[in-house]
């Protein structure tokens, strides 16, 4: 008798934004970057689980070729929930942290050369700069925005 031994297929289910097949098991989607997650009843509905966008808006960014995440009203929104989050801009690793005194700190990563303390995340969208340049007119070229790690 041929001892064999059959391996049951990985079931798959559609990503919620792309539609692609993913591995039932997997929460994050390997093709748009969206975070898998209980569809609410309003897809414009914000999601505080690491999307950071709507699932409508995903979808609206993924069938325009562009990347799955946050413009920098996106980032601001997010800023209300979590109270420190990180991101790329030109090769360097950045941070935006909500203090116990409710003021910000906008900070390179693991560079003790001091930070950008605003007064409140208006001032903060107002005037946060990279090497002199507002980071509003700076987004574009932002990547990997999460929480901090």
């Amino acid at each position: 008798m041929n001892n064999m031994f059959f391996l049951d297929e990985e079931k798959t289910k559609k990503c919620q934004v792309c539609e692609r097949d993913i591995p039932e098991s997997d929460k994050w989607c390997k093709y748009c970057g969206w975070v898998q997650h209980a569809v609410p009843s309003d897809p414009d509905t914000q999601y505080w689980d690491l999307n950071f966008v709507t699932l409508n808006k995903a979808r609206q960014l993924y069938a325009a070729g562009k990347p799955v995440q946050p413009d920098f009203d996106d980032f601001l929104k997010c800023m209300q929930v979590y109270a420190e989050l990180e991101f790329y801009c030109r090769g360097k690793h950045y941070g935006l942290l909500n203090m116990p005194n409710d003021t910000w700190d906008f900070y390179e990563w693991n560079v003790d050369i001091g930070c950008q303390t605003y007064g409140s995340i208006e001032e903060f969208a107002e005037k946060a700069n990279i090497e002199g340049v507002l980071l509003k007119d700076l987004w574009n070229e932002v990547y990997d925005v999460g929480t901090a790690s």
